[in-house]
């Protein structure tokens, strides 16, 4: 296996930085997300709009739409 590349285990538990526009205002919020969950809470800095922690993030958007 090669140095260079990351194992299956590394790959779920990376993090990544998502930016999105708030279903609020359009504002930008920055997010952070692991296997397709946010990490804690994400807040629009425009209007306070609170996107909680340990939710997933398309299906939390689309109940927000309703």
């Amino acid at each position: 296996m090669s140095d260079v590349l990351p194992t299956c285990q590394e790959t779920r538990g990376m993090m990544t930085i998502e930016e999105i526009d708030c279903p609020k205002c359009g504002g930008v919020i920055e997010l952070f997300i692991r296997d397709g969950q946010t990490v804690g809470e994400s807040i629009c800095d425009q209007c306070g709009f609170a996107i909680p922690g340990d939710v997933h993030l398309s299906l939390y958007l689309e109940e927000v739409a309703k």
